[in-house]
C-alpha cells in the first residue's frame, strides 16, 4: 500500500535521493514567486466566478420583473388610470405581485438629476407600477400585455428592467471573460516559470546528474528528483497564495455587499466557486510537476 502511493506521488523520493537535489528548506524564490502567482491567479478565478454568479442571478431575477408607467399629463388622470390598471393586472394569471409606486417615491427617483425642487415643481412625473411575472415572460406576451393596457390608457408604457439593464449584464460577461482568459495567462506564466526555475536548476546540478547517469541512472529517475523539489515549493506557494487571496476576497466582499443600489451587491461569490479556489492550488501543483518533468526529459536528450 505504502508503496502504491509512493509511485502515485511521484515527488515522495527516499531520503538518500533527497540529498542529490537539496530541497532549499524554502528559502529560495521558486515558493514565493509561485505564491505570487497563485495568489492573482485565485483572485482572478474569484472575479470570473462572482461575475459568472451574478450574471446568471441578475438576468433571471430582473427578465421577472417590469415596469408600467403611465404618462397622462393630467395628475388626477395618472392617478385614475394607475388604480384601474392595478386592478386590472392583480386578475392576470401570469403577475404574481402588483406594486403601485407612491408619487412621492416616484418624484425621489428625479431628485439625483433635478435636485430637491422636484417635491415643489410643476414637472409631470409618471405613475408608477412595479410588476413581478411568475415566469420570464416572452416578447409575445409583453406585446400582448402592452396591447391590453393601452385599451385602458393611451398612455401606458411597459418596460422590462432586463432591457435598461442589459448593458450592465453585457459588461459584466465581459468582465467574466477577461478575467478567465487572465487565469490561463497567469497558469501560463506559471509553467514558464517552473520550466526556467529547473533548466537553471539542472545547469548548477550538471555535474551530479552526469556522476548519476554514470552509475546507470536513467532520465526519469533524474526528472522525479526535480519532480519533488518543484512540486514542493509549488505546494507551499499554492497554499501561501491561495490564503492571502481568500483573506483579500472577504474584504472585498464585505465592502461590495455594503453597495447601493445593489446591483454589485449580487456580485456575492457563489458556493460552488469554493471548490473550484480549493483546486487551484493542487492544480497548479499537478502543472508544475508536469512542466518540471517534461523541461528535464528535454534538456537531458540534448545534454547528455
Amino acid at each position: 500500500m505504502a508503496l502504491g502511493v509512493a509511485r502515485l506521488l511521484s515527488f515522495a523520493r527516499p531520503a538518500h535521493d533527497r540529498k542529490l537535489i537539496p530541497d532549499g528548506r524554502y528559502s529560495g524564490a521558486m515558493p514565493w514567486v509561485m505564491a505570487i502567482m497563485l495568489f492573482l491567479t485565485v483572485l482572478a478565478a474569484a472575479a470570473a466566478l462572482a461575475f459568472a454568479g451574478a450574471t446568471g442571478r441578475g438576468s433571471s431575477d430582473l427578465a421577472r420583473e417590469a415596469t408600467v408607467r403611465i404618462l397622462s399629463a393630467d395628475p388626477g388622470q395618472r392617478v385614475d388610470d394607475q388604480q384601474q390598471i392595478v386592478r386590472f393586472l392583480k386578475q392576470a394569471r401570469s403577475i404574481t405581485d402588483v406594486t403601485a409606486v407612491p408619487a412621492k417615491e416616484a418624484r425621489a427617483l428625479l431628485e439625483p438629476w433635478l435636485g430637491e425642487t422636484t417635491e415643489d415643481s410643476d414637472i409631470p412625473v409618471p405613475a408608477l407600477i412595479d410588476i413581478r411575472f411568475s415566469a420570464p415572460p416572452t416578447k409575445a406576451q409583453l406585446n400582448q400585455l402592452r396591447q391590453q393596457l393601452q385599451k385602458l390608457s393611451p398612455d401606458v408604457r411597459v418596460d422590462t428592467n432586463a432591457e435598461w439593464l442589459q448593458p450592465f449584464f453585457d459588461l459584466m460577461q465581459t468582465m467574466q471573460i477577461l478575467s478567465g482568459a487572465v487565469v490561463l495567462l497567469l497558469l501560463m506564466a506559471t509553467a514558464a516559470t517552473v520550466a526556467l526555475a529547473v533548466r537553471g536548476a539542472l545547469n548548477t546540478h550538471r555535474s551530479t546528474i552526469e556522476i548519476m547517469h554514470m552509475m546507470g541512472a536513467t532520465d526519469l529517475q533524474a526528472a522525479r528528483l526535480f519532480q519533488r523539489r518543484v512540486a514542493l515549493d509549488a505546494l507551499f506557494g499554492g497554499v501561501v497564495g491561495t490564503v492571502a487571496a481568500i483573506l483579500v476576497m472577504a474584504l472585498l466582499g464585505s465592502r461590495v455587499t455594503a453597495l447601493e443600489p445593489a446591483l454589485l451587491a449580487g456580485s456575492q461569490f457563489p458556493l460552488y466557486g469554493w471548490p473550484v479556489i480549493a483546486a487551484i492550488p493542487l492544480l497548479a501543483t499537478g502543472l508544475a510537476m508536469a512542466m518540471a518533468r517534461w523541461t528535464v526529459l528535454s534538456v537531458l536528450k540534448k545534454m547528455l
